[in-house]
């Protein structure tokens, strides 16, 4: 066993939402408004959040000291119609990984967010992970009054602290051609992302070649590959106190 589960917890971007119209807005949740803003945002998506540390402590200074790794999990909304709904998911999840991590003290604990984003990188998604911020132009902030209500706040606080790199863009030099393979939709959807101050990613396992891929047949899933999404692998290598 490389590791022992230290903690671990659920993050329900429902009561999330709840939580937002009742106090961030002071809405009632059955008033008109309230109860349009909370079917929007109320798609049961959640993100698992666990605490690992390392079996083995690793020798700094002379010091036996435990390393541990904060890994949080997510799938988020698939409606590609919906992009403020998965920046809404994103920007709140990352909020949640900030009060967690900042309530540990002032040791910054390894952070790896890793999931099904249903967002391709050229998204408001892939740019907040990525940059800390989005564009006030991006497409996906300007959605207009067709698409339900406003749920984004300012798009000046569409931000947050994670200092974040993909493993593969850092390690292949840019994202795989596809993690997702259907018949509807060929592209990238999920992502590894890592903090950079205390994680080095080490490697990152191919993405198989479409020729592979349609062996089986014209699409995921298959009978050689049992999800439409393709497995992310990567060694990754915790950075404390400047050893490594």
């Amino acid at each position: 066993t490389k590791f022992h589960l230290v903690e671990s917890y659920s993050i329900e971007f429902n009561e999330l939402a709840q939580r937002q119209v009742t106090q961030g807005m002071g809405l009632n949740p059955r008033s008109e408004e309230g109860a349009s803003i909370l079917n929007k945002l109320s798609k049961d998506n959640v993100a698992q959040l666990v605490v690992l540390e390392t079996a083995q402590p690793s020798m700094t200074r002379g010091n036996r000291e435990p390393n541990q790794v904060c890994i949080a999990n997510t799938h988020l909304y698939s409606n590609k119609d919906c992009p403020d709904v998965k920046l809404w998911q994103t920007l709140h999840l990352l909020q949640e990984l900030e009060t967690f991590i900042m309530a540990r003290g002032p040791a910054n604990l390894p952070l790896m967010i890793c999931g099904d984003f249903n967002s391709t990188p050229d998204s408001a998604v892939y740019d907040l992970l990525s940059r800390q911020l989005v564009h006030p132009g991006h497409p996906d902030v300007n959605t207009g009054d067709e698409n339900g209500p406003s749920v984004l706040p300012d798009i000046m606080s569409i931000t947050h602290s994670h200092m974040l790199g993909s493993v593969y863009n850092t390690v292949l030099g840019e994202e795989p051609k596809f993690t997702n393979y259907t018949m509807q939709f060929k592209g990238v959807l999920d992502y590894m992302w890592y903090s950079t101050r205390n994680l080095r990613p080490l490697s990152a396992a191919p993405i198989p070649d479409e020729s592979v891929l349609t062996r089986h047949g014209d699409a995921l899933p298959s009978t050689q590959y049992s999800s439409d999404h393709l497995m992310q692998i990567s060694d990754m290598q915790i950075v404390s106190g400047g050893s490594r």
